[in-house]
């Protein structure tokens, strides 16, 4: 196992508001497109099977390939906290976006 993704469904107030991390805890695996491949299956499978409309990541503020990952997804920072020293970015799956999300995560190229 190279690392993991997970999604979260932890929001009381909107049950379709999912919180996705990536982590690619391997070092030789790190940078060959895994994680955004990762990403973009669990996304599209949330949008189809889960009907997520809202995707949240929350990143160290140190962490930037995770935060330019997640940027390049679309996802756009809604706040910072000085205390966890962390970003917190939200996408918002338009209906362009789903379709998008759904093409995309439909390719597998690892095996």
């Amino acid at each position: 196992m190279i690392g993991d993704v997970n999604l979260y469904m932890n929001d009381l107030d909107d049950p379709h508001m999912g919180e996705i991390e990536i982590m690619i805890a391997e070092q030789k695996s790190r940078g060959k497109g895994l994680g955004r491949e990762s990403a973009l299956m669990m996304m599209a499978f949330a949008i189809e099977n889960l009907a997520i409309h809202i995707f949240r990541a929350k990143i160290g503020e140190q962490n930037g390939a995770s935060l330019s990952l997640f940027r390049k997804l679309g996802f756009k920072e809604i706040s910072r906290s000085e205390i966890f020293k962390e970003v917190t970015l939200e996408l918002h799956v338009t209906k362009d976006k789903h379709e998008e999300l759904l093409q995309i995560g439909s390719f597998v190229t690892h095996t």
